[in-house]
């Protein structure tokens, strides 16, 4: 049953969520982290909706270390938690954002949490989803941040993270209601600059665009599923990855996420949670 589905996956990217934040601490690997994670995800009974984002400052989202990445968090340093996990198409996806060793930042943390929270109560049967976002902008702005205007959450369908309908950090007038048996993630962005994002350098992460033509891309559809992946899944399964990435690059085989980075090198906190909503009101499946 699909409402089961989205429950599980929730119950399992939650308890990921909530060991990452854990292991996210002065001098431990980015590669580690996530390495760590996608494992667990896996030995849960799900399959990873996408590779596990470590994305860190002024990043809002789609970074994740590459094979071999030496990189280690530094004292400071405000991480975008970001991961998912799929079972039978149904996707959960959660975020969270981890300070390392300081507190400079909470506030700005406590501005997209509290953001989420008070979207989360606006969500019913028939809303439209432009009234989320402007509960999402009022909070944020109470703390004397900006909302990360083209940034947005989204509806989940089968195998399909971003499934076409969005849901704005501000009141976009858009008139799209909510209906009963809809997926979706909520995810407030909360910035210290003027809320804009630019999507800059490649972030390790990709989306299968062709499925035939080539033996890898069939080989690549199978381990993805359709779903995003990450230059490390290409490596464990190719030996010529590097190649592979070259070739798809040229032929536009894949679609490559660029890093979103706030443009004036402001800081940016998020927090995501995933919600089926029911006739009688939301589940939210990634608490």
């Amino acid at each position: 049953m699909e409402f089961d589905d989205y429950v599980d996956a929730g119950k399992i990217a939650s308890y990921a969520r909530k060991e990452g934040k854990k292991m996210i601490q002065e001098g431990e690997k980015l590669l580690s982290v996530a390495e760590y994670l996608e494992d667990l995800i896996r030995s849960k009974g799900a399959n990873i909706a996408f590779p596990v984002n470590l994305s860190i400052n002024n990043e809002a989202a789609h970074f994740t270390p590459p094979p071999n990445y030496e990189a280690t968090f530094k004292e400071g340093d405000l991480v975008k938690l970001d991961l998912g996990a799929e079972i039978n198409g149904c996707i959960a996806d959660t975020a969270e954002t981890v300070e390392v060793s300081t507190n400079k930042w909470e506030k700005l943390i406590k501005a997209s949490q509290e953001a989420l929270e008070n979207a989360i109560k606006k969500v019913k049967v028939g809303v439209y989803t432009s009234e989320i976002g402007r509960e999402i902008e009022i909070t944020i702005k109470k703390y004397g941040f900006n909302p990360v205007y083209n940034l947005t959450g989204h509806t989940l369908e089968s195998y399909v993270l971003h499934a076409g309908l969005s849901f704005p950090n501000y009141n976009d007038g858009s008139r799209v209601r909510l209906y009963p048996g809809m997926a979706f993630a909520i995810e407030p962005f909360a910035t210290t600059g003027p809320g804009r994002v630019k999507g800059l350098e490649f972030g390790n992460i990709m989306l299968l665009v062709k499925k035939e033509g080539k033996e890898y891309l069939t080989k690549v559809h199978q381990f993805s599923r359709g779903l995003p992946f990450s230059t490390r899944d290409l490596s464990k399964n190719f030996t010529n990855w590097q190649d592979i990435l070259k070739d798809a690059e040229h032929n536009k085989y894949f679609y490559f996420y660029p890093v979103l980075k706030e443009g004036r090198n402001e800081m940016v906190a998020q927090t995501e949670h995933t919600i089926y909503l029911r006739e009688d009101g939301p589940y939210v499946t990634t608490l």
